[in-house]
């Protein structure tokens, strides 16, 4: 017996040029009847039920932004090699206020600080490591007797911030990877000269040698921007003395809520508070002893200062729609009115 053959039909497919983009394809009678529509985007419905409850799990999920609990942690390709040594001694003991001499302190800890040095020839970032040394007091500021208080030498701490919905709180402290004069310097690239966190980093590995990754970076903007809180009083303190002062507000949106950006303007200084849109914002602006005269709008929240004087700017803007709306009433033949 012979074999059976089939035939072979050749198949020349059309062009992609020839296939209509949006026409739908043409069903066969041969397809099962047991396979799943395809949608199209050319998934099925199996997959598109799965990727929605995938989608519903990561809005659901309670996962917060950045390193996880648990995580593996990354560390510099580079271990860092300390160029300046910085050492730390307590001067006197934190229980009798007995003055202490080097001889009596022991290094305990220690941590390195990336810092920007200035050349002649330009800047580089220089390692240094800060050496910080504890004390036993020999002996009592009033008896002859030991103390015998251990005294530690500490890194600095100062103003910190806290914001409903931070995880943590961000704090000013001196130990830190980065030092004053280097997060003063990529601050000023962030806000200064408008650059990403990415371009700076770029900038500081390409012609500064140093790694430094984006959250590290995002903390130095940040700490810079707490580190202005005494100038901001300062000014504030200034506003108070002005004989005129301006006062405006508008919508600013933080992580799609809505807060407003308040400005208190005189001829020589420009304050900005972020905040809601309460009368109680205004204390952080104007205070009891501002006695001049405020030019605001006609918002309520302004209307309890007796030296107060509305904006000419918005005045004009109301006279010229009572101007057209009075127009508009002579020229109508009913004559009614216009709100």
């Amino acid at each position: 017996m012979g074999e059976a053959t089939t035939p072979i039909q050749e198949i020349v497919p059309f062009p992609p040029s020839s296939d209509h983009p949006y026409a739908s394809k043409p069903t066969t009678e041969e397809s099962s009847p047991k396979e799943e529509p395809e949608s199209p985007k050319g998934t099925t419905e199996k997959q598109q039920t799965g990727e929605s409850q995938q989608e519903e799990k990561n809005q659901n999920s309670p996962r917060t932004a950045g390193k996880q609990p648990g995580a593996q942690g990354f560390w510099r390709k580079q271990p860092l090699k300390a160029e300046i040594i910085v050492p730390h001694y307590p001067d006197q003991c934190a229980a009798c206020n007995y003055s202490l001499t080097e001889s009596d302190c022991q290094l305990y800890m220690g941590h390195y600080v990336l810092e920007l040095s200035q050349e002649e020839s330009g800047f580089r970032i220089v390692c240094q490591l800060h050496h910080y040394y504890r004390a036993t007091c020999p002996k009592g500021y009033r008896s002859a007797y030991s103390c015998s208080h251990c005294t530690d030498a500490k890194p600095g701490t100062g103003y910190v911030s806290a914001v409903e919905g931070r995880t943590r709180d961000l704090k000013l402290t001196e130990y830190v990877l980065v030092g004053p004069v280097l997060a003063t310097f990529i601050a000023s690239l962030g806000v200064r000269y408008r650059m990403s966190r990415a371009k700076i980093q770029e900038f500081l590995n390409d012609w500064l040698q140093t790694e430094l990754s984006t959250g590290t970076i995002d903390r130095c903007i940040r700490e810079a921007g707490i580190a202005c809180v005494p100038v901001v009083q300062e000014l504030v303190a200034q506003l108070q003395q002005a004989d005129i002062l301006h006062l405006d507000e508008t919508h600013w949106y933080e992580q799609g809520k809505l807060y407003w950006l308040w400005v208190a303007v005189t001829t020589k200084t420009a304050v900005f508070h972020i905040g809601s849109r309460r009368k109680e914002e205004l204390s952080h602006l104007v205070t009891e002893a501002f006695i001049g005269w405020l030019i605001t709008d006609g918002y309520g929240a302004y209307r309890s200062y007796p030296k107060r004087q509305r904006c000419l700017a918005h005045l004009i803007r109301k006279a010229i729609a009572i101007t057209g709306a009075i127009n508009q009433k002579a020229v109508r033949p009913c004559g009614c009115s216009i709100r």
